[in-house]
């Protein structure tokens, strides 16, 4: 009997302890359960008591109470005997603390430091920090995303989830296990000092979709969110850190604005809730009393009303929104009876420690109401597994802090953020070709030297035309302001980089009267001026006539890249304002305008798989061991972005050749057909001033000799003439005019439309009605409408001396000059030779950059940097093949089914070209795909034919890399 009953004591026991969390259902039917077992002879083995449980009851009431104080510490190195760190010690293993907060550091400075505080602790610490736009926030060389406020610009959910999901993968990798994040404050008021551009926007609904969104993808990233701060901090115009703000509105004006969020948080799952130190009248009856303090808020509205079962912090108890009136102890044993479970960063933790502790020891707090949230705090060290592995793998940071993917997202979510307002003289997008001078000025709100230079180099690398570096600070005087008026007045754009951020308990991020004097004064010129945002995007409310004004809301270098990129469309503007400016700007408004020129980015943005795609080396360097040829350069673009440009090998195979790079020029041979020539007739056909169906006699009457006379300018350009593919020109002439009558009085050699035979001939003679119809030389023509406009710089007939040390040789000369020296500089093809190097079939030299450039131009339809070069339906048909029986184009060719030199994966769509040299183009439409290989494979002599088995491997490595194709 007495073991029996025994038996139930102990089971009951277990039961009482779990049921001490649970509803009295919950607790009331496992004694229902015990009644059974009773009546079983053997019972089951005891199941041991749940560890949340066990370590309550072995805490003392002080260790308790040190369980729900959280202290700041930084994450500098500390030596053994250093006092920081032996009072992090003594915090640890005498006070029992329940966690810390994380500030400043680097990656592994956290972890190791983390790390050594878990092993000396009794109970595992639970590590939080202020993470809102990434660890980047407090910990250096980690990834930093751009601000909420750029999330809201997107208006993207999908976007808020991945970058929340982000930041708790490289938290957790460095021990973090709690982000006070995300911040759902509705920010309606633009003077507010201390959110702004922290808070999604202005709309509740907006920032309850991606606040809810971010929570879930850090929560699903395995750790804690925070919402913040309970029940609303984003119409104010005090700093919490430095005074108490006041809410005078009514429960009604919260129910319909500022709780909005904060419900959606608790509806996403949220685990933690952040209270705000403000006053509410509405909710206390009297002016005065922080939110974090009042029960009225934080137990009978955020628990009893909205049902928030979750851990409750209060915002850091050393803000003078709370220390102006309470003292440390006060304030401890205030916030606990207000309903918060973690007291964060009290000025003295052992003065807050001891004083709840005698508030419990003399009845003002009960000890259950002590064990209530430290219950809820162990049940979150549970959920997080810290009974079962409190440490993080240090080695396994590599991979993951600061990744290529989370950094590949900051960009993703920045590029789609940026905000282009106004934009009524149609001056954005800028053209890298700008013709004239241009000021880019620093109006800073920090004395800090290196702000806006990031972005300058940006500007840099992008414009030719010649641009000034100015800036002005906090520091800048009247004879400063003088200055830049003065030169700004002889620029033809003044681009204005604003700095001006929002710093906790600091009221900056609001512009000096001067600098908003000196920005109205330029703005009164009459100048192009481009004002840019990296801050506080209200600012322009104090430009009345600024007519270009872009919200780029964060300073990281996600968002200065992704500016510059939407300044020069080299991605779309799609940012929408998540806020109202007043007096400006309604929320929702957005200047739209498509990407129009390249961009540079890398394989894995563009869904290439980057160790797949190290095949395309591979590939190029065996060929180059094997001679098929000494050296060459691959482009590959996609979705606008050109993700690879490298030099490979080198010039020739003397002792003392170069390397190639991706600046190399190389004789282009016949893709100068579809580069130059192609090119010329789609613009005089967009322009009506010739047609395809035109006969060729009708230019060049001689051309009529010998049965040609009914031959079109489209037949020569769908070889189909019945014309010879090649003649030897230059074996019997270096006369162009004997050459041309030559060829004017050829034969053919099948009857026109029959079949194709693809002519160098055929094209020699649209090159000449081009010359005859735009009343210039091709090279000019082509010059002018195309390669100057486009900033084709390194793309041109004849090359100058002073390109020649770029200029990859071709040839050992055996056919022409018959000098036995490599042709360099000038033309392989004999008869361009002949025709003074200028020809429709050959004589082009280019990089592939440059060739980058007008094939993008192709695959927009004829459009380019914001400018219509070819109508798109022109471009349509000239790109398209125009036969069953053929893969010809208008001067394209197009894909064989039956094998080609853009292998087996591009599709039907495709329009491609190659060069005797060892050139060759290929677009592909549907994958918006440009593929450009250069190399000299005629180098020392054209019998080196390996390149036909290289272009394909080439093209199906580069295809077989997409993870998409």
């Amino acid at each position: 009997m007495m073991k029996s009953l025994l038996t139930v004591l102990i089971f009951s026991g277990l039961f009482i302890n779990e049921g001490c969390a649970t509803s009295t259902k919950e607790f009331t039917e496992p004694l229902v359960q015990i009644k059974k077992i009773n009546k079983v002879e053997k019972p089951k083995p005891i199941v041991a008591v749940d560890w949340v449980e066990k370590t309550l009851s072995n805490l003392s009431l002080e260790e308790k109470v040190s369980q729900l104080v959280f202290v700041w510490t930084g994450s500098n190195y500390y030596s053994r005997e250093s006092d920081q760190w032996n009072k992090m010690e003594e915090l640890v293993t005498k006070q029992k603390l329940g966690g810390f907060i994380f500030s400043i550091g680097d990656v592994y400075e956290y972890a190791i430091q983390i790390n050594k505080l878990q092993k000396i602790s009794k109970v595992p610490l639970l590590i939080a920090g202020d993470y809102e736009w990434g660890i980047a926030m407090r910990v250096r060389n980690s990834t930093m995303f751009p601000r909420a406020m750029s999330v809201g610009a997107t208006g993207d959910s999908s976007l808020a989830y991945e970058m929340g999901f982000a930041i708790a993968k490289e938290a957790r990798a460095i021990g973090i296990h709690q982000n006070y994040a995300p911040v759902v404050d509705v920010n309606n008021n633009s003077m507010n000092p201390v959110i702004n551009t922290r808070s999604f926007g202005d709309n509740p609904f907006i920032v309850s979709k991606l606040s809810s969104a971010f929570i879930r993808g850090t929560q699903d990233g395995g750790v804690i969110a925070t919402a913040k701060h309970f029940p609303g901090h984003g119409d104010t115009q005090v700093d919490s850190h430095l005074d108490l703000p006041t809410l005078n509105f009514p429960k009604s004006r919260f129910d319909t604005l500022e709780l909005i969020p904060f419900k959606a948080s608790i509806e996403a799952g949220v685990r933690s809730m952040m209270v705000s130190h403000i006053s509410i009248p509405a909710y206390d009856g009297v002016s005065g009393i922080p939110a974090t303090l009042s029960p009225q808020v934080t137990t009978d509205l955020l628990q009893n009303e909205l049902g928030f079962k979750g851990l409750i912090v209060t915002d850091a108890l050393d803000m003078k929104g709370v220390t102006k009136k309470y003292g440390v102890g006060e304030a401890a044993i205030l916030a606990i009876k207000a309903g918060n479970d973690i007291l964060l960063m009290p000025p003295s933790e052992l003065l807050a420690i001891r004083s709840v502790v005698n508030a419990v020891k003399r009845g003002e707090i009960t000890e259950e109401r002590i064990n209530h949230s430290v219950r809820k705090l162990l049940n979150e060290k549970k959920k997080l597994e810290l009974n079962a592995n409190r440490l993080t793998d240090v080695d396994k940071l590599f991979d993951v802090v600061g990744s290529l993917k989370h950094k590949l997202l900051a960009l993703k979510i920045a590029r789609k953020s940026i905000t282009v307002l106004g934009n009524k003289n149609k001056l954005l997008p800028l053209s890298k070709e700008f013709e004239g001078k241009i000021l880019d000025l620093v109006i800073s709100d920090s004395e800090d030297p290196a702000s806006g230079k990031d972005f300058h180099s940006e500007l840099q690398s992008r414009l030719d035309s010649k641009i000034s570096f100015e800036r002005l600070d906090i520091r800048s005087n009247q004879m400063d302001y003088e200055e830049i008026l003065n030169k700004s007045n002889k620029n033809d754009l003044v681009i204005i980089q604003c700095h001006y951020f929002i710093r906790s308990a600091a009221m900056t991020g609001f512009l000096k009267k001067e600098h908003q004097n000196i920005i109205n004064s330029i703005l009164a010129q009459n100048k192009n001026v481009i004002i840019i945002s990296f801050g506080n995007p209200y600012l322009v409310s104090e430009f009345p006539t600024a007519q270009n004004y872009i919200c780029s809301y964060s300073p990281s270098e996600s968002a200065i890249r992704a500016t510059a990129e939407v300044i020069f469309a080299e991605v779309p503007a799609a940012g929408k304002l998540p806020i109202t400016i007043p007096a400006n700007y309604k929320f929702g408004e957005g200047v739209e305008y498509p990407a129009t020129i390249l961009r540079d980015g890398i394989v894995e943005e563009v869904g290439f798989d980057s160790q797949k795609f190290h095949k395309v080396d591979e590939i190029m360097n065996s060929a180059i061991v094997d001679s098929s040829f000494p050296g060459g350069v691959l482009l590959v673009a996609k979705d606008g972005a050109i993700v690879h440009n490298k030099g490979y090998g080198l010039y020739d195979y003397s002792l003392n050749s170069q390397l190639v790079n991706a600046n190399s020029i190389y004789d282009l041979a016949s893709v100068t057909k579809v580069i130059a020539l192609t090119s010329a007739v789609m613009k005089l056909v967009g322009d009506k001033k010739i047609s395809l169906d035109e006969l060729v006699v009708k230019y060049i009457p001689e051309f009529g000799k010998n049965g040609k006379s009914n031959i079109t300018i489209y037949n020569l350009m769908v070889h189909n003439s019945g014309l010879p593919a090649w003649r030897k020109f230059y074996d019997f002439t270096k006369d162009e005019k004997i050459m041309l009558d030559s060829l004017y009085a050829s034969q053919l050699i099948y009857k026109t439309g029959d079949s194709t035979i693809y002519s160098d001939l055929g094209i020699i003679t649209v090159g000449k009605i081009i010359e005859k119809v735009s009343k210039t030389t091709l090279d000019k023509f082509v010059e002018k409408e195309f390669f100057d406009p486009l900033g084709m710089h390194s793309t041109f007939y004849n090359p100058k001396a002073q390109y020649l040390e770029r200029i990859a040789p071709t040839e050992i000369d055996t056919h022409w000059l018959k000098d036995n020296k490599a042709v360099h500089g000038r033309v392989h093809d004999e008869n361009a030779a002949v025709l003074g190097g200028v020809s429709g079939h050959a004589g082009l030299f280019s990089t592939t950059k440059d060739l980058a450039i007008i094939l993008q131009m192709l695959l927009n339809n004829g459009s380019y940097g914001g400018r219509e070069y070819l109508q798109s339906k022109i471009v349509k048909e000239f790109t398209t093949r125009q036969s069953t029986s053929s893969t010809r184009a208008i001067g394209w060719d197009t894909r064989s089914s039956t094998g080609s030199f853009s292998g087996k994966y591009f599709s039907s769509n495709s329009f491609i070209h190659t060069g005797f040299t060892g050139t060759s183009v290929a677009v592909d439409p549907t994958k918006n795909l440009i593929v450009v290989l250069l190399t000299n494979r005629v180098y020392p002599t054209r019998e080196n034919k390996k390149i036909g088995i290289i272009r394909p491997k080439i093209h199906d490595a580069i295809m077989e890399s997409l993870i998409n194709k």
